[in-house]
């Protein structure tokens, strides 16, 4: 199931030879090395944002004015490259480009031949554009646009200062120019009718999901993904009505039309779960344990963290950051990573989500020290 569509390939991607020894340690429960790393990690380099989305599913996390020391950002990450780390997501949490080092850490990432994935509200294009060159083909930036008109966008994002959709599609388009490998990502997320945030009606904008593929694929974006609204608050659900879901698969339907040899349109899981019950059932069927967890954390400054969809919540922290990257700090961190992966009841806590890695967790479940074998490195390590 987890393969059915050929997104994301988890189980593949832990059965590579680079990382499969991870994935052996985990079967094995061997946790004797307290800085055996996570072969992917998301980081929140800063808890600031120029927008003011009435729909952020982070915006109890956001402007504390709080961010992660560079020192410590550089020694931890550098431990954990030597101990199996092999990719980085700078996102969420604020907007990474507002980060004071930003293109010094793409840099550092780089010299550390780590694959790296940014996630930005394109504002920050600039610096972006500076890195770009650093970048490779297995390397990606997706910008938060979700929008096909600039009236939509100031609605939807209400930036603290004076920036319109056409800069954004502007300045994305120079960074393809610079460098022309690196996949580019215009995000969509798509709010239907009444949808309510922090008690601001969204505007619906499934009919603009034609046009945003078209200033996409004008503006050199390699790719457009689609993905429904969560609500924010509560258990976090995902829900469409039947009209809204008949007018989305409209829109992806003439959408779909544009698709090239460089240039696709691609719909998130959880969308795709609308249409296929069986998928839905598999995504929402959690085991107790999240075996995903070990493999992929979460770094920003409130701390270490197992899951981005429960960012800055009790039950999902592990250690705080900002401090001395030292072996007792390992130490710690080790232990509490083993405390949290037991504690975290995901068949409860996770039951209305459509999670990405349930389907990797029950695989995981089902495998034996001795049943996996290695295959071929297909370069990909982002989980």
């Amino acid at each position: 199931m987890e393969d059915k569509y050929q997104i994301h390939k988890f189980s593949k991607k832990l059965l590579q030879k680079p990382v499969f020894s991870h994935l052996e340690k985990y079967l094995k429960k061997d946790f004797s090395n307290p800085k055996l790393a996570p072969i992917s990690i998301n980081v929140d380099l800063i808890t600031a944002c120029n927008y003011q989305c009435p729909h952020c599913i982070d915006k109890d996390v956001i402007n504390t004015g709080r961010m992660l020391d560079f020192i410590y950002v550089k020694d931890l990450i550098k431990k954990w490259s030597e101990n199996g780390l092999k990719s980085v997501i700078l996102i969420g949490g604020g907007e990474p480009t507002i980060y004071p080092h930003f293109e010094e850490v793409v840099k550092f990432l780089k010299d550390l031949n780590l694959q790296i994935g940014i996630v930005s509200n394109g504002t920050g294009n600039k610096k972006i554009e500076n890195i770009a060159g650093l970048l490779t083909e297995k390397d990606w930036a997706r910008f938060s646009i979700d929008a096909g008109s600039n009236e939509t966008f100031q609605k939807f994002h209400a930036p603290r200062v004076p920036f319109a959709l056409e800069d954004i599609l502007e300045s994305s388009q120079r960074i393809h120019e610079t460098n022309p490998k690196l996949q580019l990502g215009y995000s969509f997320l798509i709010v239907g009718s009444d949808k309510n945030a922090g008690g601001v009606k969204l505007s619906n904008n499934i009919k603009e999901i034609e046009s945003a593929v078209r200033q996409a694929k004008k503006h050199g974006f390699t790719y457009f993904s689609a993905k429904p609204f969560i609500n924010p608050e509560g258990t976090r659900a995902t829900e469409m009505s039947v009209q809204d879901l008949q007018e989305i698969r409209e829109e992806i339907k003439k959408a779909r039309e544009l698709e090239d040899d460089n240039f696709k349109v691609i719909e998130s899981v959880n969308l795709l779960c609308f249409y296929d019950e069986e998928l839905k059932r598999a995504m929402q069927n959690q085991p107790k344990i999240c075996h995903a967890q070990f493999f992929r954390l979460v770094v920003m400054p409130a701390g270490v963290y197992q899951c981005s969809l429960w960012r800055g919540f009790d039950n999902a922290r592990i250690i705080d950051a900002n401090k001395p990257v030292t072996d007792e700090y390992f130490q710690e961190l080790h232990e509490n990573r083993i405390k949290v992966l037991e504690s975290f009841n995901a068949r409860e806590i996770c039951k209305n989500v459509s999670c990405l890695y349930a389907p990797l967790n029950y695989w995981v479940e089902g495998l034996r020290p001795e049943g996996a074998d290695p295959i071929s490195d297909f370069n990909d390590y982002f989980l």
